[in-house]
C-alpha cells in the first residue's frame, strides 16, 4: 500500500469520530416525544447521514446526505453528527476504489 493510501486509512477513524453532546440539537433529533415512528425515522436518517464515502488513494471524505428538517436546532452537520452519536450510531465509511476509464 502506498504511503498516501496508508495515511488516508490511518486518518479515517478520527474523521469519522463523533461525540455526543446532550444539547438542544440532540434533543430535537433524538427526542422521543414525537413517538416511536419518528424515532425509527430519525435513526434511519442518522444512519444514512453518518455514512461517509472515501475514494482511495485520494483522501476525499464526503457526506452525501443532508441534515433533515427536524434538526433545525443543530447549527451544522457536526452538531447533527453529534446528536446521532447520542444513539450510538457510528460514522461508517464506504471505500470506493477508483476505476480507470479509457477514451478512444
Amino acid at each position: 500500500m502506498n504511503r498516501l493510501g496508508f495515511l488516508a486509512l490511518a486518518l479515517l477513524p478520527s474523521a469519522l469520530a463523533t461525540e455526543c453532546n446532550a444539547d438542544n440539537c440532540a434533543r430535537a433529533v433524538t427526542g422521543t416525544w414525537r413517538g416511536d415512528d419518528f424515532v425509527s425515522l430519525a435513526q434511519g436518517d442518522c444512519s444514512r447521514f453518518m455514512q461517509k464515502t472515501v475514494t482511495a488513494p485520494a483522501v476525499t471524505i464526503t457526506s452525501t446526505v443532508a441534515s433533515p428538517w427536524y434538526a433545525s436546532a443543530c447549527s451544522g452537520t457536526v452538531r447533527y453528527a453529534s446528536a446521532c452519536s447520542c444513539w450510538g450510531i457510528p460514522g461508517d465509511a464506504v471505500t470506493i476504489t477508483p476505476v480507470r476509464s479509457h477514451s478512444f
